[in-house]
């Protein structure tokens, strides 16, 4: 520029200056760190006391050690659970539709019930029948028990029995007639008696040699006695008969007889009993060789090959023999031994 414009004054080149300076300025405050302000006194008071009480805060005591690890503990508690939680339930999920099928029950099918009531209806006329069948069974097993007793009572079974029993060992023998027992033979007495010995006395306490037993004779006039009563005069002796011995030896003053011998003649069959105070009359047929007990047993009356009657005494418990008489009443044998029939003359 030339002297002569120095002294001039250049309006826009100043203003341009003004300008760029400007700009300047505010990229340098642009660049500059934010300046801290300063506090004051008070305020500086105040922080450093907050802080203090901080730090006091800040350091931990015994019970809040023991709050923190029990709280990490049940933490730790938490997560292991969650842990097994989630293994067993990736384990279940890999299967969980197999598992429901294997679980799952089959379904049985309902019995269709249409009618409950009817059912019971049909149980309880079943259950009515069969308690009547019952009650009828049992009425007639008492009706027949009632007419069997009634029936024994009418025809004295029972009584004939024991006139039977008692009078056995006498029709084995099968005496003759007679009115009076003190009449009768030694050997039809003791054969009776010794009869009545095999029948119904206990065996087992007398001596025995081989098959035989030996009785002493005072028992043989014991059952002399049951059956005949008093006033006999028995003479001891051996009884031979052609189907069985009776042995006596005087020096031991007993009988040598079978224990059990096979043979019988006749049983009785008691079938009529009359009465007339202490004296009974026994219509008694001779049986061949049923025992009159066993034949009663049957329904069907035994067949006799004869009749005798006989009167027995009976003062309660006991009886003796009184009589035997010839019956009216044929038997079976009277009957085939003259070829006529029952009820027929001859």
């Amino acid at each position: 520029m030339s002297e002569d414009k120095k002294d001039f004054f250049d309006y826009d080149s100043y203003i341009n200056n003004q300008e760029k300076d400007k700009e300047k300025n505010k990229d340098t405050k642009k660049n500059k760190p934010p300046q801290k302000k300063k506090q004051s006194a008070k305020s500086g008071k105040k922080k450093t006391a907050e802080k203090n009480m901080q730090s006091e805060k800040s350091i931990p005591t015994d019970k809040d050690k023991n709050i923190q690890t029990e709280n990490v503990k049940k933490k730790q508690d938490k997560e292991s659970i969650e842990n097994i939680k989630r293994m067993f339930d990736e384990a279940l999920d890999e299967n969980r539709e197999e598992l429901s099928e294997l679980t799952e029950a089959p379904v049985e099918p309902e019995m269709p019930v249409s009618n409950p009531e009817g059912f019971r209806r049909k149980l309880y006329m079943l259950f009515g029948v069969v308690v009547t069948l019952l009650a009828i069974v049992g009425l007639v097993s008492t009706v027949g028990f009632v007419v069997d007793k009634v029936k024994a009572f009418a025809d004295n079974t029972q009584q004939k029995n024991e006139f039977a029993e008692y009078i056995y060992p006498i029709v084995i023998c099968d005496p003759a007639p007679f009115n009076q027992a003190v009449k009768l033979r030694s050997d039809m007495v003791i054969t009776a008696s010794l009869w009545d010995i095999i029948l119904y006395e206990d065996k087992s306490r007398y001596e025995t040699e081989f098959d035989m037993i030996v009785v002493p004779e005072l028992d043989v006039e014991q059952h002399c006695l049951k059956l005949f009563g008093t006033g006999l005069n028995v003479e001891h002796q051996s009884v031979l008969g052609a189907d069985i011995q009776f042995y006596y030896d005087e020096t031991i003053k007993s009988y040598r007889i079978p224990a059990n011998p096979k043979y019988f003649s006749y049983s009785p069959y008691v079938e009529e009993i009359t009465r007339v105070g202490e004296r009974y009359t026994l219509l008694v047929g001779y049986v061949s060789p049923t025992p009159a007990w066993l034949a009663l047993d049957g329904d069907n009356e035994p067949v006799a090959d004869k009749y005798m009657e006989y009167v027995v005494s009976k003062r309660g418990d006991e009886m003796t023999l009184v009589a035997i008489q010839e019956s009216e009443k044929k038997g079976q044998a009277y009957y085939e031994h003259y070829g006529i029939e029952e009820g027929q003359e001859e």
